[in-house]
């Protein structure tokens, strides 16, 4: 069978780094290929070359047999490939319909000059429905508004909407849930019937054996094996060959018995988005949130960090009422929040890997707006090698890998010296290595005696590393459960609870 593309011998060099030798890669028509690897394996850098926006050092790419030299991701889409890249690739200040057909606009009128924005708005909704999600997203809303889950999902509308023979799917679920990542493979399940050929990338590998027919495993930029799914009999197996030995122990034991309590809320609350949030945390403590994207976490814990306001309730720490109005003097008071985006609210990524990890508590490194930089980056380096940071703390952060990306982030706050520290989604997009020592980065902290909060959405995450699990549904608390009674159906009831109500009631608040 002739493949839809091939990539022969890819080479790919960057000043100081070769980030690809010599690999080889096809995608065949009706399809699913799967990329995975460690952060910095190099799929990036592949998905870059196949998408026109870099190009290779050496080595050909083949469209249906002929070979091509894309100059630009113009030059790709014309040669039938769409790619979902990993970094949102959203206009802010248009509507969701405009971004769904951006690049395939539809027009009306003598000459087809005038844009329809009736007809945009119908095919966005077409294409959201497809996904499962046409009453989640208004095709007339602005894009700022939503999530940044939701805006993930903007982006496969748009290139469902192209009917592109190729997809390259980069990270797509890493923003889902697992209601709609199952609600995307079952699109991708369709869509492989159709005749379409997938290259997807993810690092959630039971998703990669669930939906792939072949997956490709890259390590330091050199391809390691393709094999067929159906051979995978254990995710172990596909670990191992990821990153070269063996992973005894993806989480960590549960830390001991727990300390008084740190930090409780009682009865936040702001309209539109949560109400009557009540919860604990213990020194020594890891308290889970889990619920559905929407149920109202990330607004809980932006509130806790003054980063949104509160229309009521309270904040004590140590006993002691807060009445935080800034991210500054949550910080003060010894609140760490590390955001769901790293990228745009985690990182300046502008700035240097050991400027980041001082930037809150740049204070402590001089005075009178002067920074001993020589303190800083003794500070920041030692700090690094605890986390077993691995990128050049000299770089900017927006050329380290994802998984050295979050240990920056991490980093910044261990450096701040704080006592509570709120982790919303702290694995998303990065690879099972990766996550094993950001578990292990909790599991310390926590032995440190720090109150720790996780909101993730991979339930085995939670329940694997945490004390406590609260649900969230809603906007509201809807269950809370010890390690001993942790039960993932229960977790589920309680997160779909403000959906399934017998009247219908119960939505999340407007």
């Amino acid at each position: 069978m002739t493949a839809a593309v091939a990539l022969e011998d890819i080479a790919k060099d960057y000043p100081g780094v070769r980030a690809l030798s010599g690999v080889s890669l096809d995608l065949r028509a009706g399809e699913v290929h799967a990329l995975v690897g460690e952060n910095g394996a190099g799929k990036s850098t592949l998905i870059r070359i196949l998408s026109g926006d870099a190009r290779p050092n050496r080595g050909r790419i083949l469209v249906q047999g002929r070979e091509v030299q894309f100059q630009s991701p113009s030059d790709a889409r014309r040669h039938g490939i769409a790619t979902i890249f990993q970094e949102l690739m959203i206009v802010p200040g248009l509507s969701v319909a405009e971004n769904v057909v951006l690049g395939s606009e539809p027009t009306l009128g003598w000459g087809q000059q005038i844009y329809s924005r009736s007809r945009a708005e119908q095919m966005a909704g077409e294409a959201l429905k497809s996904l499962g999600l046409a009453a989640a997203i208004d095709p007339r809303a602005s894009v700022e508004s939503l999530s940044t889950a939701q805006k993930q999902i903007v982006e496969i509308a748009r290139a469902l909407l192209r009917n592109a023979p190729v997809i390259v799917l980069d990270e797509p679920t890493a923003a889902l849930s697992d209601n709609e990542a199952e609600a995307l493979l079952r699109i991708l399940d369709r869509l492989r019937g159709q005749g379409s050929a997938i290259l997807y990338v993810s690092h959630r590998l039971n998703e990669v054996r669930r939906i792939a027919d072949r997956i490709t495993v890259l390590r330091g930029g050199q391809h390691i094996a393709t094999l067929p799914a159906a051979a995978v009999a254990r995710t172990e197996e596909l670990i191992e060959l990821m990153v070269g030995r063996p992973i005894e122990e993806l989480f960590p034991p549960r830390s001991p018995a727990r300390g008084g309590t740190v930090l409780a809320v009682r009865g936040l609350g702001r309209t539109g988005a949560f109400e009557d949030v009540s919860f604990e945390v213990r020194a020594g403590e890891i308290l889970g949130v889990a619920g559905l994207i929407g149920a109202g976490r990330t607004e809980v814990m932006r509130a806790i960090f003054a980063a949104d306001p509160l229309d009521r309730g309270e904040i004590l720490k140590d006993g002691r009422r807060l009445a935080l109005r800034s991210p500054a003097e949550a910080i003060a008071s010894g609140i760490a929040y590390l955001p769901e985006d790293r990228k745009e609210q985690g990182l300046v990524l502008t700035l240097q890997g050991h400027e980041n990890l001082a930037m809150a508590s740049l204070e402590r490194y001089g005075g009178c707006g002067l920074v001993s930089w020589g303190r800083l980056r003794r500070s920041a380096q030692e700090v690094a090698a605890r986390l077993q940071f691995r990128g050049d703390l000299e770089a900017p952060a927006r050329v380290i890998s994802g998984g050295n990306q979050q240990k920056l982030v991490i980093g910044k706050w261990v450096l701040s010296k704080a006592d509570v520290l709120i982790f919303d989604e702290p694995t998303r997009g990065i690879d099972v290595g990766a996550k094993a020592e950001v578990y292990r980065l909790i599991y310390q902290l926590a032995m440190q005696g720090k109150a720790v909060i996780v909101v993730s959405s991979e339930l085995p995450e939670l329940v694997n590393l945490c004390h406590r699990i609260i649900v969230m549904s809603g906007g509201r608390v809807q269950d809370e459960m010890d390690a001993a009674d942790f039960d993932e159906r229960r977790i589920l009831a309680a997160a779909f609870a403000a959906h399934v109500g017998a009247d219908g009631a119960g939505e999340r608040i407007q």
